[in-house]
């Protein structure tokens, strides 16, 4: 995943979260996966701006 989709999968995760009526394990779960997309939406972007240059990303999402 790019960190735009990242973001995005996050976003949803939250929306999906905020509406859900069963049990908080479920709530808990599903906002524990949309923190990790969304950090890794933030490391990425940070990751672009600060080495634009750096191919290491890349290489690690293509693995």
């Amino acid at each position: 995943m790019t960190g735009p989709e990242h973001y995005s999968e996050g976003e949803r995760l939250l929306d999906r979260c905020a509406k859900m009526i069963e049990g908080s394990e479920g709530r808990a779960r599903t906002a524990a996966e949309a923190q990790a997309h969304l950090t890794a939406a933030l490391v990425a972007c940070l990751a672009a701006s600060q080495h634009p240059e750096s191919v290491a990303w890349d290489k690690v999402i293509t693995q």
